[in-house]
């Protein structure tokens, strides 16, 4: 199965009281299946679940549970370790009923973990990447339509030809009324071409519309597009009709990428704002967990090679306030865990509550926030705590 935004929110509204879950993201490249480098890999992160053992304190009857799980897992990559070409992210938990296969990128790298949920950090930071795409490539008779995401993208099979005479060869009057009849086709090829998409949307939305072809014709069609389909419009770019999938997936890449690097610089640019400001945003750790913990964040602004320690509770999943060395959560007594590095925790809890996550990879905006902790969180309603660190 592969990995959607509707597949990461499920995962993470999904708990369970009494059975430990397994999260497993494994590497697994496929020039190597075949000297088994992948089991290896494999090995050592089953290895590292021991000590999430002792860090949650199971009983028996869940610890051997998890012994089920990790027998039915290691089964599982013996017999079907071949089918993944880049890599795999595995939810188990038999007992509560939950096993999830998803094909991933190799980006999402390795780690295993136990857990009461799901641990989604590194899929929701690579969920971008599969942000739903639709290209289309227009002319003034044709069309072609591409479907899917940054990882995975492929053509539609639909027919969107139409009929549109040639040029009359008469001057004066006639010469006249027949460009205005091939300009009604040509303008029925793009209303049809529009509804086609908007078919496709109502069916399964797409995040981003990339439209190519002539600019002359492209700003003609994109005009006349339903204001839903405008709305999800990030660019285009000149192509011929001919052109190669790999050609459009290329330059789909390249403007979808330039517009979320332009988004993420203007999102810096608002947080710093309205934090400085001491008005709609909030900067730091500290002040981030706290938002989060009150569920009061429209937007998440992290660097994306921030890391931190700090707890959360076991029980109720609660962030704890940064720096505290407390083993019973503040808000329900519940046993807390520690992490080295407390930030997934922080921006999967956020993404739970539907705030749109913004990561930084780019040196200058990275330089940008680290004075002010790395990470800020724009906020859905005004506070009246002081806003900076």
């Amino acid at each position: 199965m592969e990995i959607t935004r509707r597949e990461v929110e499920g995962l993470g509204a999904l708990r369970s009281d009494e059975w430990p879950i397994i999260s497993l993201y494994l590497r697994v490249d496929k020039e190597h299946i075949t000297d088994d480098h992948y089991s290896i890999r494999l090995k050592n992160l089953l290895k590292e679940l021991e000590r999430a053992r002792e860090q949650i304190g199971l009983n028996r009857a869940q610890s051997q549970a998890v012994d089920e799980d990790v027998e039915r897992i290691r089964a599982f990559f013996r017999d079907h370790g071949d089918e993944f070409g880049q890599g795999v992210a595995l939810f188990a938990s038999s007992r509560a009923g939950l096993w999830r296969v998803y094909h991933v990128p190799r980006e999402v790298g390795n780690e295993a973990d136990l857990d009461f949920r799901p641990v989604i950090g590194r899929l929701v930071r690579v969920v971008e990447l599969f942000e739903p795409i639709c290209t289309c490539v227009i002319s003034r008779d044709r069309a072609r339509i591409f479907r899917g995401h940054l990882v995975n993208f492929q053509e539609v099979a639909v027919r969107l030809d139409e009929e549109v005479p040639g040029q009359h060869g008469q001057g004066g009057w006639s010469q006249a009324r027949f460009a205005r009849h091939i300009e009604d086709h040509v303008r029925q090829h793009f209303q049809r071409v529009g509804q086609v998409l908007f078919q496709l949307f109502e069916q399964d939305p797409f995040r981003f519309l990339v439209v190519a072809g002539p600019d002359e014709v492209v700003a003609d069609f994109v005009d006349g597009l339903h204001p839903y389909l405008r709305e999800r419009y990030v660019g285009s770019f000149n192509c011929l009709m001919e052109a190669t999938a790999k050609e459009i997936r290329e330059e789909t890449k390249r403007i979808v990428t330039a517009w979320q690097e332009q988004e993420r610089r203007r999102y810096v640019d608002l947080v710093l704002e309205e934090a400085l400001s001491q008005d709609m945003a909030v900067v730091g750790l500290d002040r981030v967990v706290e938002v989060v913990q009150i569920q009061n964040v429209n937007s998440l602004v992290v660097d994306d090679q921030l890391s931190a320690p700090g707890r959360y509770c076991l029980r109720c999943g609660a962030l704890q306030p940064i720096g505290s060395e407390a083993s019973e959560c503040v808000f329900c007594g519940g046993l807390t865990r520690m992490r080295e590095n407390i930030v997934p925790e922080v921006y999967a809890e956020a993404y739970r509550q539907n705030a749109n996550l913004v990561f930084l990879s780019e040196r200058d905006l990275r330089a940008r926030l680290e004075p002010f902790g790395g990470i800020g969180a724009i906020l859905r309603y005004r506070i009246g705590a002081p806003a900076t660190s």
